[in-house]
């Protein structure tokens, strides 16, 4: 075999005859081709399969036409990935026969004798029509790999003969076979009536110009539920007189709209409840506001806050809030469906889209505060009527790992464009608005006003106020003197926080705590009073008096929280106090929610050695069943029934009976809030253990108390039948 220049044609000649293979190679040769020879089948396949030729010259007569038949069959089932062309020679001018030869793979059929010149450009078109074949076959190949790559077909229509031609992945991407004769009609059919419409109208508008470029998105229709999102892209192109091609491409584009839901949840969605967060929500008022300011519409923004949520963290958990937002979220949506107002689609829409409907909307700001937006309502009644729903619906328990949870909210409201005429405007008075109806009481609704915008900024520097005054050591602790009847002499003291703020005087106990519990401050506040309390014991231990127990007052969400136990422990080791010389007072609604873990904490104390007493007692459930499952060592008779004790009705029924009860139960039992003397007679003589109220004394400084106590101020106050009981100071 002849090297084979890699830069020429290469023919290669099957031929038995020397003479005549010869012959045909010095003339290829000349014509500049390069030859590889051939005589006989065996190595023509031989040959054919190690040079790879450009084309294959063979004479049929190999030693017969049968045997150059079945060799041309041979080299072209070989050829098929090479596409390599075979010019069959004949001495036989047999139209059959060529047919045979053609059937056989056979390119060209050349009868001798031969004319060189003519051979010559039949091998050289054989080759160039190979070759241009081959680079179609290859770029119909990249073609087809770059659309299934891409998820995107490609599609043709002619006006002239109206059909429709169509690529692989075309085909694949609607769902057919890749070889399916796509119609017009099948595509159709794969679209429900309004795709089907928007396109078939799209596709007619631009028709009528014979010129320009759609782009439509739709969806498939499928079995399964929703089919793939598709990105249609179509021109058209005039050719001459009326007769015109439209070219066309299909993208799958599901997961690109996959990918942009995604982000779009992430920027504008609320992780926990799937709602839409601050950002959707002040996006789409924004849009709201400025279509209101054209057509003259009004708006309104309620800013929902659930009311004393943190409880239900401190107590229950985080975990358990999160899941208590959820049922919220999903009640609220309800409460728009019902009240025919529009709620979010849950699949995830941009509210910078221009076509995204203005309708009324429900966000998740932060914590457990949610944004409404009502749009384009006609009376105000209307607003009213959907907040008062929106109320009363809250409040119906929810059931919480195995508790039913009862909620309550407050809200506030600002009008469009009376309240405000931007975004931040109306959010900013909502929320004066929404804390005005919880100084007001909670569970409940106010509109914004000028006079809410004092209030609101009035409460907001009293905040701050507060802050600075807690991590400051700027509050005080007040002591209440308690009297121990049996002999006459203090038995112990109430601690009572006091804040003597330097503008606005004196603040009451009763706004600054709930306060402080609604802005997270009431831990802190509680661990200051620990630490003071017990700081003022030891400086008493220290000056030689007899110990002083001193009583303070725990907020139920200091109770339900981790940490109350580990805090006491840690301030009677840090002031080296004994525990008997603490007691901590709970109210009975402490004992209404997640009552194991009141009960783990209350057991935590008492095994510090802290005494427990149970305060107001008679003032809410008084269920019998918590004095047995509780640790309590006292139990407080509230005022309201001491202060009626003297009238010998049903007050003094109870007070007789609670005192009883605490005898039986060998608990001790406190009466507070007496004023007068004759309750203090009366209490005497039902054998009350112990006293406290103004009859004695208010709460006092530390250094008020502690001369107080020196001069037995309280000894003039008794009957003289106590008086003389008392031991010489």
């Amino acid at each position: 075999m002849k090297t084979v220049n890699l830069h020429q044609h290469t023919i290669l000649i099957v031929n038995g005859n020397d003479h005549d293979r010869i012959a045909l190679s010095d003339s290829l040769n000349d014509a500049g081709f390069g030859t590889v020879e051939a005589k006989n089948p065996k190595l023509a396949v031989i040959y054919f399969r190690q040079i790879q030729p450009d084309l294959v010259l063979m004479d049929l007569d190999m030693p017969d036409v049968q045997g150059g038949l079945k060799l041309c069959g041979v080299l072209t089932a070989a050829a098929r990935t090479s596409n390599t062309p075979i010019i069959v020679l004949s001495k036989h001018n047999d139209m059959e026969l060529a047919a045979t030869a053609f059937d056989a793979g056979a390119s060209d059929f050349v009868l001798h004798p031969i004319n060189n010149l003519i051979l010559i450009q039949r091998c050289r078109y054989q080759i160039r029509s190979s070759q241009n074949l081959m680079s179609l076959k290859r770029r119909e190949r990249i073609l087809e790999h770059a659309e299934r790559m891409a998820h995107m077909g490609s599609w043709e229509w002619e006006s002239k003969t109206r059909r429709l031609y169509v690529s692989k992945e075309f085909n694949r991407i609607l769902g057919f076979e890749e070889n399916h004769q796509t119609s017009v009609r099948d595509v159709l059919d794969r679209l429900d009536n309004q795709e089907r419409k928007k396109i078939i109208e799209h596709f007619q508008q631009t028709n009528s110009k014979h010129q320009g470029k759609i782009t439509l998105h739709h969806r498939l229709k499928s079995d399964a539920g929703i089919g793939p999102t598709l990105r249609h892209e179509a021109r058209f192109i005039l050719h001459d007189g009326t007769d015109y091609s439209v070219y066309g491409t299909i993208h799958d584009i599901t997961e690109e709209v996959a990918h942009k839901d995604q982000v779009l949840q992430l920027a504008y969605y609320d992780a926990l409840t799937q709602l839409p967060n601050r950002t959707f929500f002040k996006t789409h008022l924004d849009h709201a506001i400025k279509l209101a300011r054209g057509s003259g519409h009004l708006l309104a923004v309620i800013l929902l806050d659930l009311d004393l949520f943190t409880r239900i963290n401190n107590s229950l958990g985080h975990e358990a809030g999160d899941e208590l937002l959820k049922k919220v979220s999903n009640r609220l949506l309800r409460i728009f469906d019902d009240s025919k107002c529009t709620a979010l689609n849950m699949r995830a829409i941009d509210p910078q889209a221009p076509d995204e409907p203005m309708t009324d909307k429900i966000a998740r700001l932060e914590g457990d505060q949610f944004a409404i937006l009502i749009n384009k309502f006609t009376k105000l009644d209307e607003v009213i009527l959907f907040v008062q729903k929106l109320l009363k619906q809250l409040v119906t328990p929810f059931t919480l790992q195995g508790n039913n949870i009862v909620l309550t909210a407050s809200a506030g409201i600002a009008l469009y464009p009376v309240n405000g005429l931007g975004t931040e405007m109306l959010l900013r008075n909502a929320d004066a608005a929404m804390h005005f109806a919880k100084s007001q009481g909670r569970n409940n609704f106010h509109f914004y006003s000028s006079d809410i915008d004092f209030k609101s900024k009035e409460r907001l520097s009293v905040e701050n106020d507060l802050r600075h005054a807690i991590r400051h050591n700027e509050l005080e602790l007040h002591y209440q003197p308690k009297l121990h009847l049996k002999s006459g002499s203090i038995h112990s003291v109430e601690a009572l926080v006091r804040w003597n703020h330097p503008v606005r005087g004196l603040v009451s106990p009763s706004q600054f705590v709930p306060m402080a519990e609604e802005i997270g401050l009431i831990n802190e506040l509680g661990e200051w009073l620990i630490n003071k309390a017990c700081l003022q014991a030891k400086r008493w231990n220290e000056d030689g008096r007899p110990p002083i127990r001193i009583a303070i007052n725990l907020s139920p969400i200091q109770i339900r929280g981790n940490s109350l136990v580990q805090m006491i422990r840690n301030a009677l080791l840090t002031y080296r106090l004994a525990p008997s010389q603490l007691e901590v007072e709970i109210t009975e609604t402490v004992l209404l929610e997640d009552t194991n873990r009141v009960l783990r904490t209350l057991d935590g104390i008492r095994n510090l050695g802290v005494k427990v007493a149970l305060d107001d007692f008679g003032t809410g459930y008084s269920s019998l069943s918590y004095l047995t499952r509780f640790p309590f060592n006292t139990l407080k008779i509230d005022r309201s029934f001491v202060s009626q004790c003297t009238q010998q009705g049903q007050a003094a029924a109870i007070i007789h009976t609670i005192i009883q009860l605490c005898k039986n139960l060998n608990l001790e039992v406190v009466a507070e809030g007496v004023e007068q003397f004759e309750e203090l007679k009366f209490l005497l003589d039902h054998r009350c253990d112990v006293v406290q109220g103004h009859y004695f004394s208010p709460a006092l400084s530390a250094s008020e108390l502690t001369d107080y106590i020196e001069k037995q101020s309280w000894v003039s106050l008794l009957p003289d039948s106590m008086g003389s009981r008392l031991p010489e100071h």
